[in-house]
């Protein structure tokens, strides 16, 4: 989309690529080129709409969980966009990617994050359960690099279950060790259940004793190595962290920090849902919280609260209405008033009071290519000749777009959808 206005020249673009939206806004001004890109992914969406009640130009439109569900739960006019980068500021999930616009302090900046601790013992425990890949470990140093394997070697390894807390870090030392996965919830959030060895592939150097955190490994062999290791690893925790908390309910050795953006409260209906809640065909709470905050046990329905966001998603999602989730605080540097509004409109779920006609007139700067140029000289045609337009096309794109598919395929590929609207014509 092009958009004129005396010097200034605006160019909108949307675009697909996998399970992500990417729209692009590039405006020239005399010599003076800014581009600004707006991502969204699919996948990370929870439905908590928090992008749509912050938009200050009603842009968002969420299509529901059953379209959530689908891989399709929002539409996003980039025509009326202004690319403020709100919506990806406020997301819970980082579902948004936001670049290009040097803002300075008018910015929204959420003050919550995981942050790594003095007693963290670089292990890989926070980085194999963490929902938002947001823990990267880096392996510093393997036993082949600090140490030449021997073959024929013989001892024994033990370890001793009561010292061991399952961090992993001796397996990603030394892959004669292997740790075996779990199924991660709330109440046991530990991604391995036992620590293995592999026979054949261990030289009983005993290095690993000296890994190990806890002095749980123990090896008795004459071939034993009397080397100092060091650190073999490192954890970073990155921006994309989303405050789940998991690492820190996981971590065996209070080496971890989170704090929390969202404050708030939430209450359910225990009594009511024994009897009402079909979980197991419905699922509702459980696909749409990201965190992991709804799981199921022994064949019930939990909830562990120290995991929740309270971004309402899975109050939103409820078809029996039996969770009460209340949002009262979001924790933030905020560089501008404007983006203050939008924090309120997510405390109160409401969305931007804009005008219509507003919108309209963004709409009606909008030319596509060279197809603009065509038009205005066909409208002058029309107006010169005193030809009344056909109306009819128009009425039927109309009826068209109130179907949210076609709204996706007009946003994502105009030609194929006029080519759409041309089939439906003739039938």
């Amino acid at each position: 989309m092009t958009q004129m206005n005396t010097n200034i020249r605006v160019e909108r673009t949307a675009d697909v690529e996998d399970s992500k939206l990417i729209f692009t806004q590039l405006v020239k001004y005399r010599e003076k080129i800014e581009r600004r890109k707006l991502v969204f992914s699919a996948e990370r969406c929870s439905g908590c709409q928090f992008c749509v009640y912050s938009c200050p130009t009603n842009s968002i439109q969420f299509e529901g969980y059953e379209m959530l569900f689908a891989g399709m739960p929002l539409i996003i006019d980039h025509t009326t966009c202004c690319f403020c980068g709100i919506c990806c500021d406020v997301c819970p999930e980082k579902a948004f990617e936001f670049s290009g616009a040097e803002v300075g302090e008018a910015k929204i900046k959420l003050k919550g994050g995981a942050k790594k601790l003095e007693s963290c013992v670089n292990c890989i425990l926070c980085s194999e359960i963490c929902p938002a890949e947001a823990v990267k470990f880096r392996l510093i140093k393997k036993i082949d690099d600090v140490h030449e394997r021997r073959t024929g070697a013989k001892g024994t390894l033990k370890i001793d279950a009561e010292k061991c807390r399952l961090c992993g870090k001796c397996t990603a030392f030394c892959d004669a060790l292997v740790a075996v996965k779990k199924d991660v919830k709330p109440s046991d959030p530990k991604p391995f259940s036992e620590i293995l060895l592999r026979e054949e592939m261990c030289d009983y150097c005993g290095l690993c004793e000296k890994v190990c955190p806890n002095e749980a490994i123990i090896v008795v062999s004459d071939a034993k190595v009397e080397r100092e290791v060091g650190e073999v690893a490192e954890v970073e925790i990155t921006d994309a962290c989303t405050e789940c908390g998991l690492c820190k309910l996981a971590c065996p050795y209070d080496g971890v920090e989170v704090e929390k953006s969202f404050e708030g409260e939430i209450k359910v209906q225990w009594e009511r849902l024994k009897r009402v809640c079909d979980w197991e065909s419905c699922r509702a709470c459980l696909n749409v919280c990201r965190n992991g905050a709804w799981f199921v046990e022994n064949g019930e329905l939990k909830l562990e609260e120290e995991l929740c966001k309270f971004c309402r998603a899975c109050m939103y999602a409820c078809p029996e209405n039996l969770i009460e989730v209340k949002l009262t605080d979001i924790k933030a540097e905020i560089g501008w008033k404007g983006f203050l509004k939008a924090v309120n409109r997510i405390l109160e779920e409401k969305t931007a009071s804009v005008k219509r006609g507003w919108l309209l007139a963004q709409k009606s700067k909008a030319k596509v290519g060279e197809a603009s140029e065509e038009t205005e000289k066909m409208r002058k045609a029309e107006k010169t000749a005193e030809v009344k337009p056909d109306v009819k096309p128009v009425i039927k794109a109309l009826e068209t777009l109130k179907n949210p598919a076609y709204r996706r395929l007009l946003e994502l590929n105009p030609e194929k959808f006029v080519s759409v609207l041309h089939e439906k014509s003739e039938r």
